[in-house]
Order: C-alpha cells, then sequence, then structure tokens
C-alpha cells in the first residue's frame, strides 16, 4: 500500500526528530531531579533559582504528607512535571536558562570552554531542521513545494552532533 510513497528520507527524518526530542528528555530529566532535590532540602541553590511553582501548588506540596516524606517528595515530582511539561528545552539558551534555574550556571562555557559558539551554532542548526520537519514537512523554502533533502549522513551527523553535546554537558550537571 505504501510502495513508493514512504522512502527512506523520512526514517532519517524521524531519527533527527528523536534525538532532538531524547536531547529535550535529557534537559527536563535533569531540572526535574534537581528541582525536586531543591524543595526536598536536599540541594542548596542561589536564592535566585525558580521553577515558577504556585504558592497553592507549594501548599499542596507541603501538606502531601510528614515533612520529608514520600508523599511529599511524589507530589514535587508531580507538580514540578506539571509545570516544566509547558516548556521545550532544545536551544541553547533555553537549556541555559532551564539549567540555570536549577543551580547549573554558564553550562556552556562549563562543558565546551574552546568552542562553546561552534556547539552552540551547530545545535541550533539540528534544532532549526528538527522544526522545519515537524512544523513545515520539511518543505524547501525555495519554491516547487519539494521537500529539502536528507541522505542517512544528514541525520547521522545531527544524531552525533547532539550525542556528543549531552555526554559534555552531563558531567556538569
Amino acid at each position: 500500500m505504501t510502495n513508493g510513497l514512504i522512502g527512506g528520507e523520512d526514517h532519517f527524518r524521524s531519527a533527527l526528530v528523536h534525538a532532538v526530542a531524547a536531547l529535550d528528555s535529557y534537559v527536563h530529566g535533569v531540572v526535574l531531579d534537581r528541582a525536586v532535590d531543591i524543595l526536598m532540602g536536599r540541594l542548596k541553590v542561589a536564592a535566585s533559582s525558580k521553577v515558577g511553582l504556585s504558592f497553592a501548588t507549594i501548599g499542596q506540596i507541603m501538606s502531601a504528607g510528614p515533612q520529608g516524606s514520600v508523599a511529599i517528595e511524589l507530589a514535587a515530582r508531580t507538580y514540578v512535571a506539571e509545570r516544566l511539561g509547558l516548556e521545550t528545552y532544545q536551544r541553547p539558551d533555553d537549556i541555559a536558562s532551564a539549567l540555570a534555574m536549577v543551580g547549573i550556571t554558564k553550562i556552556w562555557s562549563k562543558s565546551f570552554p574552546s568552542d562553546a559558539h561552534s556547539q552552540k551554532t551547530a545545535l541550533g542548526v539540528v534544532v532549526s531542521r528538527r522544526n522545519r520537519i515537524v512544523h513545515q514537512c520539511d518543505l524547501d523554502p525555495l519554491p516547487g513545494g519539494t521537500t529539502t533533502p536528507m541522505a542517512s549522513t544528514d541525520a547521522l551527523e545531527a544524531i552525533t552532533t547532539i550525542e556528543h553535546i549531552v555526554t559534555m554537558l552531563d558531567q556538569n550537571c
């Protein structure tokens, strides 16, 4: 039924999109874990750190059970995860802001002392292509209505870029 309708390029596009989603998920996980640690008093960070929970939400977390209980930690994890679900952490500046709000500052310069700018640019290119794929069907911006070509090497290069960035960021998280 799909003979001739689905080509290999669609798989390459999917791989690129999933690699960016994995990066986003990784950053969400780091922020969630550290935010819960902050709320539970296990991690001390600068007073300016914030995840944007309302006082009512903080009250619900604190009234979930006795101080330090598993019920409070589960409530904190639930509410913080719900709040973070409204954000995406894919672009370099968004990643830096997300990590800074839980006490990890200057992540790019710490992770890439000599080439932070080039790494951020490389990630920006991958994320822009991901956005074009998911929001514009990867249509070529030139007239003609065709999709932008994508080879397996394009997808592998994007995946390698993201893998390298996450590996280096993780050393400072």
